[in-house]
């Protein structure tokens, strides 16, 4: 990761979207850029439009990076691609469209394998999106699966994603006492992780 690149992504950690917006677009701009550069730019600034609610833009971008990663016959980066445009779709709120999106990064990740971190990762946001449709018990049997296959790794973010999915599941059917019981695992998670940002997120959960 080059400095230019290292300031643009703490940006993008505090998030300070402008700061991080203009630094990638400078990435960008720079003449004889290589692929692989530019590649990771057009990712982290379609990341940060998306979470400055720019979804156009952000929607365009991830397109474009999988139709790429397609053309060059780049599988695992298709469907990293396409996992992210995902994602702008369900923090725009459109999550019909989010969840197409999951599915066919589902069928993509059958086809590379099936790790454990990718389905973990996949299978939270089916769930996440399918409590949103009001489809409960699918959202359960996918938020179960992200945990299961979350604890076969090391990434405690996806353990932890996978501990709060359940925990706001379970508050949304009334179950407060084991809802807690997975927010405080998935505030240890993060703690362990040093995410600060999503363990109190968690906090505040906690203490409502």
């Amino acid at each position: 990761m080059t400095e230019l690149s290292a300031e643009a992504w703490a940006a993008f950690q505090r998030e300070d979207w402008a700061a991080a917006e203009k630094i990638f677009r400078e990435i960008l701009s720079t003449p004889a850029l290589i692929q692989d550069e530019s590649r990771q730019a057009w990712y982290g600034l379609g990341s940060v439009l998306a979470c400055a609610e720019q979804f156009a833009e952000a929607r365009e971008i991830f397109a474009s990076l999988g139709q790429r990663a397609a053309a060059r016959g780049d599988p695992a980066f298709e469907h990293v691609a396409l996992h992210q445009l995902g994602m702008v779709e369900r923090l725009a709120g459109n999550w019909a469209a989010a969840q197409q999106c999951f599915e066919h990064e589902r069928e993509m990740i059958a086809r590379l394998g099936n790790s454990d971190l990718a389905v973990a990762v996949n299978a939270y946001e089916l769930g996440t999106v399918a409590q949103h449709l009001g489809e409960q018990a699918e959202a359960k049997v996918w938020l179960d699966l992200s945990l299961a296959r979350a604890e076969r790794t090391d990434d405690l973010i996806a353990v932890g994603c996978a501990h709060r999915g359940l925990g706001d599941w379970l508050s949304a059917q009334g179950q407060e006492e084991e809802a807690r019981r997975r927010w405080q695992a998935a505030h240890a998670s993060f703690l362990r992780a040093r995410d600060e940002k999503a363990a109190f997120d968690i906090g505040r959960r906690l203490h409502s």
